[in-house]
């Protein structure tokens, strides 16, 4: 890949990096947010999942007017915004209020996501696609291994408000910096728009969507509530939270890189198997055996890993699907189901974990098994999909 091309594929990374800190900070920090709202501890899986649904509905609603407007001018509005839906939340006067200021971040959020990743399609060529997505990806576990402790310790020292004063003024000075780094690309040719239902129903992209669905509505059943699990149930100390998160979070990267790598090389359908390998062994000695059969230190990396390697592949295979003037709308109309899947995903947990006076959850067994029929599906779709795609 050219230097320009690179440069391209760091600054969204770089804006992945943040919206993912912004949205994956809040879960950790639950425990903290029932604690300043006398909020009871099976209502966090909310706070996540306001974001998610809002980031679902904003991107199925906009997805096919995204191709009408300059990427780089619609990304730094979408980053102001976000900069300030972050100042709000810091703001919160009770826990409903939260979750209000929190939907309103998805709204922007889901939408920079899509961009980014319309801007990657258009900008990297189908032969260096999954290394593309791999680096972007990386934002994921870079957000485990600085973003998230970062914030974590932040909120120790300042109180849970702190994060989000932050992340507002990184968000504004993110925007100043697409502003001034990204190139202007022309408006794609405008072509009627086949209609939502239409476009969604064709094989490749129902096979696309499914794969991401399976990554993310699957997982979301457990990670809103992986704090509250660790912490109430396995007695792990909140202290040590971030460094958890770090480790899991390096771990993730190399994976990811690999898993790039080897959706280049070798196959997409053979990243996913190995993904499910993976995530199999986290639930099954992590989760399902009470008490767990392995460290919290090994379990916990294993999901995080599995996760990475599954949704490179994802969206590796994703991005091979659309034309190039419905990129940005198929990145959106993606968004929206990965949102809405993992939005109704975190409400389904909070639905069927109960939490005792104690803070231990129960239920977390049934949550994990069906998590591990969920995961199954993605290697089987993708063996459908991988030998219609062209690269």
């Amino acid at each position: 890949m050219t230097r320009q091309i690179w440069a391209v594929v760091l600054i969204i990374t770089a804006v992945s990096f943040f919206n993912i800190v912004d949205f994956m900070l809040v879960m950790p920090m639950g425990p903290d947010f029932a604690l300043a709202f006398n909020a009871p501890l099976d209502r966090i899986p909310y706070v996540g999942s306001a974001y998610i649904l809002a980031a679902a509905v904003t991107a199925f609603v906009t997805a096919r007017h995204l191709d009408k407007f300059p990427r780089k001018n619609l990304l730094v509005a979408i980053l102001i915004g976000l900069s300030l839906s972050e100042l709000l939340a810091a703001q919160s006067w009770s826990f409903n209020a939260l979750l209000g200021f929190r939907a309103l971040a998805g709204v922007f959020g889901g939408l920079a996501t899509s961009l980014g990743m319309a801007v990657l399609a258009e900008t990297v060529p189908g032969e260096y696609r999954g290394r593309a997505m791999g680096v972007a990806g990386s934002a994921f576990a870079l957000s485990s291994i600085a973003g998230v402790p970062f914030g974590l310790i932040l909120s120790l020292w300042g109180g849970w408000q702190l994060p989000f004063y932050v992340l507002a003024g990184v968000m504004l000075a993110m925007a100043g910096l697409v502003a001034w780094v990204l190139p202007s690309n022309p408006i794609p040719q405008p072509r009627p728009w086949p209609g939502t239902l239409r476009f969604i129903g064709r094989k490749k992209t129902l096979l696309a969507y499914g794969l991401l669905a399976s990554v993310s509505g699957g997982s979301f059943l457990l990670i809103p509530s992986f704090a509250t699990y660790m912490q109430f149930n396995l007695g792990f100390p909140r202290e040590q939270m971030s460094w958890i998160y770090l480790v899991a979070g390096v771990v993730t990267l190399l994976a990811q890189q690999f898993a790039g790598w080897m959706s280049d090389k070798v196959s997409l359908t053979a990243t996913s198997w190995v993904g499910f390998a993976v995530i199999a062994v986290s639930l099954i000695t992590g989760f399902i055996f009470d008490p767990p059969l392995i460290s919290v230190w090994v379990f916990f990396p294993l999901f995080m890993i599995s996760g990475a390697m599954r949704i490179v592949a994802a969206n590796t295979a994703s991005s091979l699907v659309p034309e190039a003037h419905e990129r940005a709308a198929h990145m959106a109309l993606q968004s929206s189901i990965r949102h809405g899947c993992s939005g109704a995903a975190g409400v389904a947990s909070a639905w069927i974990l109960v939490a005792g006076p104690d803070g231990v959850l129960s239920n977390v067994p049934l949550l994990a098994c069906v998590t591990l029929l969920i995961a199954l599906a993605q290697p089987i779709l993708m063996m459908r999909l991988e030998p219609q795609l062209k690269r």
